[in-house]
């Protein structure tokens, strides 16, 4: 890791709603409207935050079908890991951090075949289909 790396690393965790991000993708890759939906964020704003995290060199897009897909690096995982642990209580009591945490895990139930169909948006609205979807999982 050069000066240059962990400055960029500074920088994406300097902002509360980066580290909103990256505590999402330590548990679960995420799609661009898993992330709009789960973190409440607008798409221009999370499109900006991301730009940042992606400069910093410690997330990997894959694109499948029409969505893009984000996932933390192993080896940016393994350091970011130690870092929100010395962090972990205070985290662990943050509301935002536990909102976004809860609507991951009802965002992901959601998902086809471990990919995200539904769009941006979908969480908070009246959806027949999703809905019927959700009452055949086990």
């Amino acid at each position: 890791m050069t000066m240059n790396d962990v400055v960029l690393l500074g920088k994406a965790l300097s902002d509360p709603t980066r580290v909103r991000i990256i505590y999402a993708l330590m548990h679960s890759d995420l799609c661009v409207c898993e992330m709009v939906d789960c973190l409440e964020l607008g798409q221009s704003t999370l499109s900006n935050h991301l730009q940042t995290i992606r400069q910093a060199g410690i997330v990997e897009t894959t694109r499948r079908h029409k969505m893009v897909n984000y996932a933390l690096f192993p080896e940016a995982k393994a350091v970011i890991e130690p870092i929100l642990k010395r962090s972990a209580e205070a985290l662990a009591c943050d509301k935002r951090l536990q909102r976004d945490r809860n609507r991951i895990d009802q965002r992901l139930k959601f998902r086809t075949n471990g990919i995200c169909d539904l769009g941006p948006g979908q969480l908070d609205q009246p959806n027949p289909i999703r809905d019927l979807i959700e009452s055949t999982k086990p």
